[in-house]
C-alpha cells in the first residue's frame, strides 16, 4: 500500500450503517493504490512490481492488503499514488452515474448537489467534458466560489430554500435534465420541482440523513425518470472488464483534460479514524487521503 482515499461510505461503514456490514473485526477503507508484491497461482492478469489501483469494500487503510484480482487496474505511469486511490472512488461512479445511468447528452442541462465534494467535484467535470452546461448546487457561497473556479457554468446555494427557483431561471423555465444528487432530504424534494421532461433524477446518497419518498405526480406529468445510482453494486467484483473499460475512458480523458481529484487533507495512515471523523462533519472540500510512513508527502 501508499495511498488510501477516504470517504462517507467509510464512515458509514465503520458506523454500522452501510447496506453493507462486514464481519468484525475488519480494517475499513474501500480504495487504495500501491504495488504488487505477491500474486496468486491462479492470476495471469497482473504481474509483480505493477503499480495499481483496487477498489473493494474495505481493507484499505494498511501497509498491505489482500485482494482478488478482479478490483485492480493499472495506473498510468503518469498517475500518482494518491490520485490513483482518490480516482476510482471519485471518477468512477461520477461516470457510472452520468454515462451509464443518467445517459448524460451533449448540449444538456446537469445539476450536481455536494459538487464540492469527492464524487460531486468530479461529476462536475465530467459533466463539463461530456458537453453538458453543469449547475454546482452547494451549502455555502464559498463552495460555491470553488465549483466555479472548477468549470462549473453556475453554482447556486440550497440552505436559502430556493433550489427550485434558482435551477427555473437558469435553465429559462424548462428545468434540469439530469439531477444528481448525493444528499437526499429536503434537497431531493427540490429537485423533483425542477427536472424537465424526459428528464432523470439520479439517487446516489443521503447524507444530510433523510431518504425522501419519491412524489410520483410530478415524475409522471414530466415523463421523467428517478434512477438509482450504487456503483459498488455493479462494479465492486461483479463486472471486472466493464470496471476496467470505464478506468481506461476515465484515463484518456484524464490524459486529455488533466482530470485531477481536488485533495483536501493528508494524512499518515495511522490517523484512520480523525480521517473518518473529519468526513462525518461534512466540512472538508475534495478528498482526504491516508499515507503509508514510506510515501507521506
Amino acid at each position: 500500500m501508499r495511498a488510501a482515499s477516504v470517504g462517507f461510505m467509510d464512515n458509514l461503514m465503520a458506523r454500522g450503517l452501510y447496506q453493507l456490514k462486514p464481519d468484525l473485526p475488519y480494517t475499513p477503507g474501500a480504495c487504495g493504490a500501491g504495488v504488487v508484491s505477491e500474486v496468486g497461482a491462479g492470476v495471469t492478469d497482473f504481474t509483480v512490481g505493477e503499480r495499481v489501483s483496487f477498489l473493494n469494500y474495505f481493507g484499505a487503510f494498511a501497509e498491505e492488503i489482500v485482494t482478488a484480482g478482479s478490483t485492480l487496474v493499472r495506473l498510468p505511469d503518469s498517475m500518482p499514488f494518491d490520485q490513483g486511490a482518490a480516482f476510482r472512488l471519485t471518477y468512477n461512479p461520477a461516470l457510472f452515474a452520468l454515462s451509464v445511468r443518467g445517459d448524460l447528452r451533449q448540449g444538456e442541462t446537469l445539476v450536481v448537489t455536494g459538487a464540492t465534494g469527492g464524487v460531486g467535484a468530479a461529476a462536475v467535470q465530467l459533466g463539463i467534458s461530456m458537453g453538458a452546461t453543469v449547475i454546482a448546487a452547494v451549502s455555502t457561497r464559498e463552495k460555491a466560489a470553488m465549483a466555479l473556479e472548477a468549470g462549473a457554468h453556475h453554482a447556486i446555494t440550497y440552505t436559502d430554500g430556493r433550489l427550485r427557483d434558482r435551477v427555473r431561471e437558469l435553465t429559462g423555465g424548462r428545468g434540469a435534465d439530469v439531477l444528481l444528487d448525493f444528499l437526499g432530504g429536503d434537497v431531493f424534494d427540490e429537485l423533483t420541482h425542477c427536472v424537465a421532461p424526459l428528464g432523470r433524477v439520479l439517487v446516489m446518497g443521503f447524507t444530510t440523513g433523510r431518504i425522501p419518498h419519491v412524489a410520483t405526480n410530478l415524475m409522471l406529468l414530466k415523463n421523467a425518470a428517478v434512477i438509482g445510482v450504487f456503483f459498488g453494486g455493479w462494479g465492486i467484483g461483479k463486472n471486472a472488464e466493464a470496471v476496467r473499460d470505464l478506468n481506461d475512458r476515465l484515463f484518456e480523458l484524464s490524459s486529455e483534460r488533466e482530470l485531477k481529484v481536488t485533495i483536501g487533507h493528508q494524512l499518515p495512515m495511522h490517523q484512520a479514524a480523525e480521517a473518518l471523523e473529519l468526513v462525518a462533519e461534512r466540512e472538508t472540500i475534495g478528498k482526504i487521503v491516508l499515507y503509508t510512513d514510506d510515501a507521506v508527502p
